[in-house]
């Protein structure tokens, strides 16, 4: 008798920028899938007998590519990912072998049986992303959880995730940048950014990194 599996999903975020992505299906759920690849900077095309019009409008300003026809065998190759969102089993069943036989993954809606990933419930602010996961057990749930987080990051978050990135970019490597981008986050800069106080804020950031510099010195 088999153990039952006790292994949960493995969460990543995907950098999809060029990454070449096939959506198959175009209704209502495959619109939402296409518009969220899409802001990721993805090479979309869409295979789909009958797409929406929102489809077909982002397809006509050279945002996707569209082939209005049904999924046929051979239409996965050179692609790095695939999505099917689909209401025909026998598609996505189809789909999921040839996506197994070239070594894609893939995800299809609502069949989490064919799935080498699923997708979390996503929230965004600037370049802050909330996503919730239940596995794929309980969607509506992570909607739900995946809101209440989201409506909890404020303007000073952003702020801070944004000033962060920069500091990184231009401060050397090493445990004092480290301590540095640490304090930002743990100490009352957020707290003076969330009150409107942003000149005492950025006097604070100088010291912090004037400091920095006699460090190195």
């Amino acid at each position: 008798m088999s153990s039952p599996d006790t292994s949960v999903d493995f969460p990543v975020c995907l950098r999809l920028r060029d990454k070449r992505v096939l959506l198959i299906g175009a209704g209502n759920i495959a619109e939402a899938r296409a518009q969220q690849l899409i802001e990721a900077g993805a090479r979309l095309r869409v295979i789909a007998p009958q797409a929406t019009e929102t489809v077909r409008r982002l397809a006509s300003e050279g945002r996707l590519e569209l082939l209005e026809r049904p999924y046929a065998l051979g239409d996965l190759s050179g692609q790095a990912l695939v999505f099917v969102a689909t209401d025909d089993r026998r598609v996505s069943e189809a789909v999921a072998q040839e996506a197994r036989e070239l070594g894609i993954w893939l995800n299809a809606a609502d069949e989490p049986d064919l799935c080498d990933f699923t997708l979390p419930s996503v929230g965004r602010r600037g370049p802050i992303t909330v996503a919730v996961s239940t596995n794929g057990h309980a969607p509506a749930l992570a909607r739900s959880l995946r809101q209440r987080l989201t409506d909890q990051i404020s303007l000073h978050h952003v702020q801070l995730a944004r000033l962060s990135g920069w500091l990184r970019e231009r401060l050397p490597r090493g445990p004092a940048r480290g301590r540095l981008l640490k304090r930002l986050v743990e100490d009352d800069f957020g707290g003076l950014l969330a009150r409107g106080q942003r000149r005492e804020a950025w006097t604070r950031l100088r010291a912090e990194i004037e400091a920095l510099g006699e460090q190195k010195t």
